[in-house]
């Protein structure tokens, strides 16, 4: 059997930025990762908090050296001409007012590898197969079936989409939100919009607010493109994911523009039901992080945040425990992390209702109205000077309600 201190399931951002602050406080950690990387998921647009994070964990070189696409803020349209740009830099103080456009086969290898260079033992194809939650005993097993033991002071869950202590657990539960589907593909030669627009984040509102689509460029020319809609809405065009994605880009008048010239240079790929909840984020020997924990909707680009901000907070917890403090993982874990959550949720609400949409393109909002929307919209969603996070909810109607 092998001790250590931390074991860690899961080489994504959630897992590198955990794996890094924790053996640069001089613990051991073992990282495994089921698959191979470099490995394509999608999450490719960054929000302003996740500089903040990287920096804090000493890992902001590591994002800077990517050569990624600036990314200074988010521009919405619909089919109606609606249109308006929000720049990240105007936000209520924050200190980050911008981030970057990224591969996340890239950027996730080179966070996992700044994690290996600072201390971190990983060890890629490697699968967990069970866990011994009340002696910490992680069994796992190698591509070539070898089987090994850790024991663990603390294991975290960074698996993302595996969810694996979730299924080992019987912890998954259904999430709030319907069930959605994303269908997705990769093209080069789009015409971008000039100047500072050129490497914001598009969203292109389709019909009556039946889907939306993603437009992420990235620095090499290349560019992401997504469309998000419900099951029932996908399944009424009884298309494969192909015609689907090949007819809702090429009949919207705003995206049509855009890749008039362009060539698909992947597969279409898609991902259904990817809203996920959890019972319980922790237990005295785990704690879940990032999407093992929750995912809402790529609509915000929240996911890379919240993977971000939960295995940074977790490895900060951690380190306080294993140095001898005791520590309220329910207050300073999980109802930190359902504050940002919940704020986040009520967005996505906001966003497929209506309410925010209504907001977003009213030409009565405040700049203050504005500055707070444009500070969630960048990820900060635990600063509770905002009126917008300490009551998201009632900020969003009251707002709607007095700009209809």
């Amino acid at each position: 059997m092998i001790e250590v201190d931390v074991f860690i399931i899961g080489a994504g951002p959630s897992g590198s930025i955990s794996a890094a602050s924790l053996v640069q406080d001089g613990f051991s950690v073992k990282v495994v990762e089921k698959v191979k990387f470099p490995r394509f998921v999608i999450g490719e647009s960054l929000l302003p908090r996740c500089n903040e994070l990287l920096e804090r964990a000493n890992m902001l070189e590591s994002l800077k050296s990517g050569a990624f696409q600036f990314k200074g803020g988010v521009a919405f349209r619909n089919e109606k001409d609606d249109f308006v740009a929000l720049d990240f830099s105007k936000n209520l103080g924050q200190k980050w007012g911008s981030s970057f456009q990224v591969k996340r086969e890239k950027l996730d290898s080179l966070l996992i590898d700044d994690a290996i260079s600072k201390g971190a033992d990983v060890e890629f194809e490697v699968e967990v197969v069970a866990y011994d939650e009340s002696e910490n005993i992680i069994s796992t097993k190698e591509l070539d079936g070898t089987l090994k033991l850790y024991k663990a002071k603390k294991v975290l869950d960074a698996s993302g989409y595996g969810r694996v202590l979730p299924r080992l657990l019987d912890l998954e539960c259904d999430s709030s939100l319907p069930s959605r589907r994303a269908v997705f593909a990769r093209v080069d030669q789009d015409e971008r919009p000039e100047g500072e627009q050129n490497g914001y984040i598009f969203v292109d509102i389709v019909g009556d607010n039946e889907a939306w689509i993603w437009n992420i460029p990235f620095s090499d020319g290349t560019t992401s493109v997504g469309i998000v809609c419900k099951e029932e809405y996908f399944e009424s065009f009884n298309m494969s994911d192909e015609e689907f994605w090949q007819h809702i880009i090429y009949s919207n008048h705003t995206a049509s523009k855009r890749y008039k010239n362009s060539k698909r240079i992947v597969d279409v790929g898609s991902i259904s039901g990817y809203s996920a909840a959890v019972k319980k984020m922790f237990d005295k020997n785990y704690i879940l992080t990032g999407n093992a924990s929750e995912f809402l909707d790529p609509v915000f680009s929240s996911g890379v945040t919240l993977a971000f901000e939960s295995g940074a907070k977790a490895a900060e917890l951690v380190i306080r425990e294993l140095r001898g403090e005791s520590i309220n993982y329910k207050e300073e874990y999980e109802d930190y992390m359902m504050l940002g959550i919940n704020v986040f949720r009520e967005y996505v609400n906001a966003w497929y209702d209506g309410r925010l949409q209504s907001i977003l393109f009213s030409p009565k909002k405040s700049d203050k109205i504005t500055k707070k929307v444009i500070s969630i919209l960048s990820g900060y969603v635990w600063d509770e000077n905002n009126s917008f996070v300490n009551s998201p909810k009632f900020a969003l109607d009251t707002t709607y309600e007095v700009l209809k």
